[in-house]
């Protein structure tokens, strides 16, 4: 490799080391069709007035519709965003397809998505080496409580909030009160609402959670003796009585081996259907969450698992 190229690789790599927000300009081409792409070099410029700017390669596709549009609108992508971010990346696609975008009141597309946005006319282009520098003036803008999408090191970040003050009460033994800072209140509240969906559905099927538990337990690890179930059952409260343990067999839901107890094909279809249920609500909670968030509270809940449960046993050994 050339020294120059090696040059401008260290570079590149020193300039990655600076943590920056991701965005994506619009605008307009000459013929009127909406033109975008993902930008790093956002900045502010000015306050009075209000002025902003980005870089735009001279090479990219969209330098002359930028160049001549005379307006552009910036958006400011929230940290869910990456697969826009991506999408605006590439050339050669039809950005805009099946997007919610909208024609603003200076001419540039908005999209119905960002963390912030701001509109803008051009005030100036600049010669900035291999690519231009515009500036513009910000006609109209909004922000929204929106975590940001941050580009760090040749990739995406995400911007954490920091911890609030470790000093300030969350329980009040003497007077018996506690604020919604009280860590078991979430838990157990987590816990109630998010198994809600599951229980609405037991019932609606004439079956109840410790049924559900054991045949979760028997889908994972089978046989087992019935002593064994109610061992591992034990902490959740749901451990099934001899009677519960017979209506399942009564009902096929479960079949009585001489090893033990197993999952029948009608038990393990009732399983499946509950499974994809709370599957399936999971998967909408995750659409309010980035990837890390997930990872890290993932995380946190199994140390907590860890940290409170040393005597209880493995309720079942699959993979997580």
């Amino acid at each position: 490799m050339a020294a120059a190229e090696e040059r401008q690789r260290a570079f590149r790599n020193a300039l990655s080391s600076f943590a920056t927000g991701v965005t994506i300009a619009t605008t307009k081409d000459a013929a009127g069709q909406p033109i975008g792409v993902t930008a790093s070099s956002f900045n502010s410029v000015s306050l009075d007035p209000p002025l902003v700017l980005w870089s735009l390669a001279k090479k990219s596709h969209s330098f002359e519709a930028f160049s001549k549009s005379g307006h552009f609108a910036v958006h400011v992508l929230a940290a869910s965003q990456e697969d826009l971010s991506n999408r605006f990346a590439r050339s050669g696609q039809d950005k805009f397809g099946d997007l919610d975008w909208r024609d603003g009141p200076h001419g540039s597309p908005v999209l119905g998505e960002h963390a912030a946005l701001f509109q803008c006319l051009t005030r100036n282009i600049y010669e900035g080496g291999d690519h231009v520098i515009i500036v513009g003036e910000v006609m109209d803008f909004e922000a929204r409580n929106e975590s940001p999408l941050l580009f760090h090191g040749g990739s995406y970040a995400e911007r954490r909030q920091r911890p609030g003050r470790a000093d300030v009460e969350t329980v009040n033994v003497e007077a018996g009160s506690f604020s919604d800072g009280f860590l078991f209140y979430l838990i157990t509240r987590a816990h109630y609402q998010t198994s809600k969906p599951i229980r609405d559905m037991l019932q609606a099927l004439g079956s109840s959670m410790t049924e559900y538990l054991t045949m979760a337990l028997l889908s994972m690890e089978a046989p087992l003796a019935a002593i064994e179930v109610e061992r591992r059952l034990a902490h959740t409260g749901h451990a099934p009585s001899a009677d519960v343990v017979q209506r399942m067999v009564e009902q096929d839901l479960i079949i009585e081996t001489e090893s033990g107890f197993i999952l029948s094909a009608k038990g393990r279809e009732q399983f499946v259907e509950t499974l994809a249920y709370g599957k399936a609500f999971e998967d909408r909670l995750a659409d309010h969450l980035t990837a890390g968030e997930i990872a890290d509270t993932k995380q946190m809940l199994r140390l907590i698992i860890d940290l409170s449960g040393k005597d209880v046993p493995i309720s079942w050994r699959g993979t997580a």
